[in-house]
């Protein structure tokens, strides 16, 4: 399973988000900013993500961005599922909508596609296991322990 740059920028985004207070909003500008992403690009994506209930937005001044439910109710599969749609490592594998792969004779017979429901199970149980609170707190220690090199000009 490969993530899309949206899909990263998405959790990127959401790690800052998670890292403020429950009510704080945080401008897409200090989102951005923080997080070297895009203006542009992080307006897709966040737009996405207010679509599918896990982002609120606030306008005018001292607008932006904040989560609409606690960090520990959003897992990583919600996150990837609002950006990327289904998870199915093979179209014939969605559990939603399943298409029949390119020269694929019958989806309801295929083999390979019994293999890729079960592989697809198996990385949505682990994606629908990991919250957003614990991608935060692992950004959180992971900053806490990267070393901050100075550099010094003379």
């Amino acid at each position: 399973m490969r993530l899309s740059k949206k899909s990263v920028y998405a959790l990127r985004a959401l790690t800052c988000l998670g890292a403020s207070t429950a009510s704080e909003v945080v401008s897409i500008h200090a989102i951005a900013r923080q997080e070297r992403i895009p203006k542009k690009f992080l307006e897709q994506v966040l737009l996405a993500l207010k679509k599918a209930g896990i982002v609120q937005s606030s306008r005018g001044k001292g607008g932006g961005y904040a989560l609409r439910v606690a960090p520990a109710q959003v897992t990583l599969g919600d996150i990837i599922r609002a950006i990327d749609g289904p998870l199915a490592p093979l179209p014939c594998a969605s559990a939603v909508s399943p298409v029949k792969c390119p020269g694929c004779l019958d989806v309801e017979s295929c083999w390979l596609r019994g293999v890729m429901t079960e592989v697809g199970a198996e990385v949505s149980a682990v994606l629908d296991h990991i919250t957003l609170a614990d991608l935060c707190r692992r950004a959180a220690l992971s900053q806490r322990r990267s070393p901050h090199v100075l550099m010094y000009e003379i």
